[in-house]
């Protein structure tokens, strides 16, 4: 039995883990990002790396940015820029295979392998956080564009081409949590948990931002369901823990079909479910490859067309 270790970079947490090739997570650890300069950032990996050198078989490693499919090279970064440029098959001190991805087209190959997308011919993840992040999946292929930049939804314009007209801005699960917080003068404008029990409990604030933002979704949904006919649409990110949060997506989804005879009657509505992997999705994904190897390697053909 395989062993690998999974890096998922975000801009405040660096969290890693062991897996093996039958997908059991083994032993998963949290950190503060370094983001005080590269040096000191690659150090860190590093040191992880080598803690577990002798176990492990590979290194999969999910970053924010775009990643170029032959050279692996790190493009933007979000919240972490020295990550532009970055190879980090030269800079990680082991022979091991290493193999890098996009965030949330890892969150796709996880559910590709082990989750909700793992019995679907083609599909779509949503990744709901501070924007929205996306990996697109036809005929069991992840769709990488000849830019490599297929799935940027949250680019996606409702008429001009500023944050607050795009959808990473209007579809902003974060905001959702943070503008109700704020609203209702909760002490930590990020607690969702209380978000949610405002929600479920009916409060007409927390409802109707609610309401919008399922109408939101619902909408990137059907535009691009319109263009890709998937089977499946899977919903993902924290956010996606609440069972409410499908359901209002799927009843906005209704509802807006609803309003045209002629769409609801001519078009068929995806299904709409929820990830079965959640926060942890990002750490399947970034050593999926080496068990989706040949998918992956026809994937990636299909990606430069």
């Amino acid at each position: 039995m395989k062993i690998y270790l999974a890096f998922d970079i975000g801009g405040t947490k660096l969290k890693y883990a062991l897996i093996n090739d039958q997908g059991q997570l083994l032993k998963k650890y949290s950190e503060d990002t370094i983001s005080t300069s590269k040096s000191a950032f690659i150090n860190r990996l590093n040191q992880i790396v080598k803690r577990f050198e002798v176990q492990i078989s590979g290194v999969g490693i999910s970053v924010p940015g775009k990643i170029d499919a032959q050279t692996q090279e790190v493009s933007f970064g979000g919240s972490l820029p020295f990550l532009n440029g970055v190879i980090f098959s030269k800079l990680l001190d082991t022979q091991l295979p290493i193999f890098v991805e996009n965030d949330a087209k890892a969150a796709t190959l996880a559910e590709m392998w082990l989750g909700s997308l793992k019995n679907v011919g083609s599909g779509v993840m949503l990744v709901l956080g501070t924007a929205v992040g996306s990996g697109i999946m036809l005929n069991r292929q992840l769709l990488y564009g000849f830019h490599q930049q297929a799935g940027e939804v949250s680019f996606i314009s409702s008429g001009q081409l500023d944050k607050e007209h795009m959808v990473g801005s209007q579809s902003s699960a974060v905001a959702l949590i943070q503008d109700i917080a704020r609203h209702e003068k909760l002490d930590d404008i990020d607690d969702g948990q209380t978000v949610f029990r405002l929600i479920k409990k009916g409060n007409s604030y927390a409802v109707e931002r609610f309401s919008g933002f399922c109408k939101n979704i619902a909408l990137l949904i059907y535009n691009m369901q319109t263009i890709l006919d998937v089977e499946q649409f899977v919903i993902g990110g924290g956010i996606s823990q609440q069972s409410i949060v499908v359901k209002g997506i799927n009843q906005a989804l209704d509802n807006l079909r609803q309003t045209s005879p002629f769409v609801s009657t001519t078009l068929k509505a995806p299904n709409v479910v929820s990830s079965k992997l959640f926060n942890d999705a990002n750490l399947y994904g970034a050593i999926s490859h080496f068990e989706l190897s040949e998918d992956r390697n026809s994937n990636r053909k299909i990606g430069n067309i």
